[in-house]
Order: structure tokens, then C-alpha cells, then sequence
């Protein structure tokens, strides 16, 4: 009974680990930061000159059993010109671990001088998180420990972050849940390492000629428990219509990005990811789509850059 109960538990903590590392656990899926910077930092709500309603779908590793999946759902609001909110609804499934989150946000923006600006933002999240245990296939259909689901119930957590920015180059810092989450029924602190980490970003938005524009990026996730997640991206914009590039995820996959500006209303983006460890013997490919309404953009120049998007 002892090594069923081990079998079975190695499974979900498996996928456990496969969600940590992919989408960091409860929190949003970072994997889709290219087309949405709110996912990042709550600080960067407001940073535009505009408002906004996005929907992103990811679907990681095509053809394999409980690959992750995930969809969004969120808005980015620019309120006045020191403050902005922002609201977002985040569903991932991976394998038997399914997560909904609904995520609210506000952050104030100070004026530095007239090429700076800095902002500090604030995050509330409420959650529920299940492992479905019953779904799984064991050696022992009537295993009491593997026929009832584990669930945190629902769950509350806050989080905050910081960006300092100008027209041309940005860097932002963020830790997007302050505590824990735990499961009603069992405790699974000696299993799953659910430490809540840290993010890092940084980037520039330049312009090479009077058509085209570069726009460098870096991004690094640490202190979840794992490994150091390294994100490097570059995206080219042509006219102010079309986005394309390329990024590269440490020792995890390499893709390109497309995007399409729309009558600067709407804006379309897809990104394909090749996996270059492992994994690629499973998968060889991952998908991102991204489509985004923009409201009542200003007048006025933008004071920050366009955040990959």
C-alpha cells in the first residue's frame, strides 16, 4: 500500500513541479508577459496612455497528456494620469492541478522629472487551487488517499510591485504573492515546495530609423525553489504595424513572436515556442495567442514605452 500511495503522490508532484516551473504555481501565467506586462507587476497598471481589454490563450507542449493550458482574461486601466487599475481572471490547468484566480490591482505613478516617472503597485488575489486525485489511474482503484481531491479552498493573498520608467527604457521589480498556499486536507509542505519568489525585468523601446523600432527585453524569476528562470527576448516593430522577433527561455525553448497593430485599436499577437532540452521528445511545439481592444487612447504622447505590445 506504502509504494501505491508513493506512485501515486510522485504523479501529482510531479505536475506540481511541471506547473511551478511553468506558469510559477497560483500565480498568472508569466509564460504570456510578451503581449501582457500587468501579469508581471501591478505597478505597471496605468503605464500606457490608454486602457485596455485583453484575452491570451497558451497552450504549452501540444500532444502531451496534462500539458499545460491556460487562459486570461484581463483589463488595464488608465484612471487619471498618477493612477491606474486593473483586473484579471487566470484559469491554468496542468495535468490533475487546476488553478482560477481573480486577480485586482491599483497603482499610484509619481513624476520624477520630465523624462522619469516611478510607480508603486499593489495586488489582491483571491484563489482556488485542486488537485484532482480521483482522475488519476492507480494500482489500487479504492486507495483512500488517492479517491478524494485535494483543494486550498478559497484562498486569499496580496502581492506588489515597483517600475521605474521613462519613453525609451523601463525596469521593474515585483513579488506577486507575500504568503504561501496550503490544501485543506493534507498537508503537502514536505512535498511541494510552494515558496513565493521574486521578478525582475528590464527593457528599451528604440528607434533604429523612421520605420523601424527595437525593443530588447529581459526577464528572471527567482526564489520559487527551483532553478533560475531566465526569459530574453528582442521584437522589432515595422511602421508601428508589425511586431516580430524572437526569445529564448534558459535552457528551456527558443520561438518567434508576430504581432499586428490594427488601426492602433486592436492588436493581435501569436507566439511559438520550440522546446531545446528534454521535452522536445515529447513536444516540439507551444502556442500563445493574444488579442487586444484598446479604449480611450490620449492625445498626448506616451510617457512610457510600449511594453512588448
Amino acid at each position: 500500500m506504502k509504494n501505491k500511495k508513493i506512485i501515486g503522490f510522485s504523479f501529482c508532484l510531479a505536475m506540481l513541479a511541471m506547473s511551478n516551473a511553468t506558469n510559477a504555481q497560483n500565480d498568472p501565467s508569466f509564460k504570456q508577459y510578451r503581449f501582457n506586462a500587468l501579469t508581471l507587476n501591478p505597478a505597471q497598471a496605468g503605464a500606457n496612455d490608454y486602457s485596455d481589454i485583453s484575452v491570451l490563450g497558451s497552450q504549452y507542449w501540444v500532444g502531451m497528456p496534462g500539458a499545460p493550458q491556460t487562459a486570461t482574461i484581463s483589463g488595464n486601466f488608465h484612471v487619471f494620469d498618477n493612477f491606474g487599475m486593473g483586473a484579471s481572471i487566470v484559469a491554468d490547468e496542468v495535468g490533475p492541478v487546476q488553478s482560477t484566480s481573480v486577480n485586482l490591482v491599483g497603482a499610484y505613478h509619481l513624476k520624477l522629472n520630465n523624462k522619469w516617472k516611478f510607480s508603486t503597485g499593489l495586488k489582491l488575489t483571491g484563489m482556488n487551487q485542486n488537485v484532482m486525485l480521483s482522475e488519476l489511474h492507480t494500482t489500487d482503484p479504492g486507495d483512500p488517499d488517492m479517491v478524494q481531491n485535494l483543494t486550498t479552498g478559497l484562498s486569499f493573498n496580496a502581492g506588489f510591485g515597483f517600475l521605474l520608467y521613462s519613453k525609451k527604457f523601463y525596469v521593474g521589480f515585483s513579488k506577486p504573492r507575500v504568503t504561501a498556499f496550503r490544501f485543506n486536507r493534507m498537508d503537502m509542505s514536505m512535498y511541494v515546495d510552494n515558496k513565493s519568489g521574486y521578478i525582475s525585468y528590464a527593457g528599451a523601446d528604440l528607434k533604429l530609423n523612421n520605420r523601424l523600432e527595437i525593443r530588447p527585453s529581459v526577464m528572471t524569476m527567482y526564489g520559487y525553489g527551483g532553478p533560475l528562470n531566465l526569459d530574453l527576448n528582442v521584437l522589432f516593430t515595422a511602421n508601428k504595424l508589425i511586431d516580430f522577433g524572437a526569445t529564448y527561455h534558459l535552457k528551456g525553448s527558443v520561438g518567434a513572436i508576430i504581432g499586428l497593430n490594427v488601426k492602433d485599436k486592436l492588436y493581435i499577437g501569436y507566439s511559438y515556442a520550440y522546446p531545446v532540452n528534454k521535452m522536445n521528445r515529447v513536444s516540439v511545439q507551444s502556442h500563445e495567442l493574444a488579442i487586444r481592444l484598446k479604449l480611450n487612447k490620449t492625445n498626448k504622447k506616451a510617457d512610457s514605452p510600449r511594453f512588448f505590445n
